[in-house]
């Protein structure tokens, strides 16, 4: 469908399940060692979320960008569920999924990206601006260092290498720094929510050359005497 502000106010709720979701994998809801809310949960909002951003035709990169975002939702669902399997993985297994870790985090980049491109097509100029610094949070917080963690892993399997990394009591920390990203995502939605209902659509702005019809004023034809 063709996106006009009003086309906006559907997209509001497949977001709201992009940032719920988020914040399901970000944090690990446990009690007691059990698990109240777990990643797989969490992975099967976000990727709802996205099919339900992806039927915009867009002119550009849009489909194509969200058509990868998809499939890395769909890969995140498998993910989730394979991590509450223990087993061994195997060397070119462990090279894959780091290479899946790479483009899950580019993933998160590429969905603010289509965001933008989306707001853009809509004419909501405030809500892209925010989305372009949501885009920068989740490349800064997201993509670069994970990405980085993820090329690392790599080199140390290619070398037979080991890497050992502890954070320690630093995590409390991390946690809140990724949430800063996920909050922003929070904050461009209700931006393009409140932007499009003060947007009329094309629609709209018809009826309302129609409801006030212009007066016009008979012409006079004046004869010489």
């Amino acid at each position: 469908m063709d996106v006009q502000a009003r086309d906006i106010r559907k997209v509001i709720t497949p977001l709201r399940l992009v940032f719920w979701g988020g914040i399901i994998c970000v944090f690990d809801f446990r009690f007691n060692g059990f698990d109240i809310v777990n990643d797989v949960l969490g992975a099967i909002l976000i990727a709802c979320g996205v099919f339900g951003l992806g039927d915009f035709r867009i002119p550009g990169r849009y489909r194509s960008a969200m058509l990868f975002v998809k499939i890395v939702s769909i890969l995140a669902v498998a993910e989730a569920i394979n991590a509450h399997v223990r087993y061994q993985i195997p060397r070119p297994a462990a090279f894959l999924l780091h290479l899946y870790g790479i483009a899950k985090m580019l993933a998160t980049v590429v969905f603010c990206l289509a965001m933008r491109w989306l707001c853009t097509a809509a004419g909501l100029t405030k809500s892209e601006r925010s989305w372009k610094t949501t885009t920068v949070l989740f490349a800064l917080i997201y993509l670069a260092p994970f990405g980085l963690f993820h090329i690392v892993w790599i080199v140390c399997l290619i070398t037979g290498k080991s890497f050992h990394f502890n954070i320690g009591p630093a995590i409390l920390l991390v946690l809140i720094v990724f949430f800063a990203p996920l909050v922003h995502l929070f904050v461009s939605t209700s931006r393009m929510q409140r932007e499009a209902a003060t947007t009329p659509g094309e629609g709209e702005a018809t009826q309302r050359v129609d409801d006030h019809p212009q007066t016009v004023e008979p012409t006079r034809h004046w004869r010489s005497q």
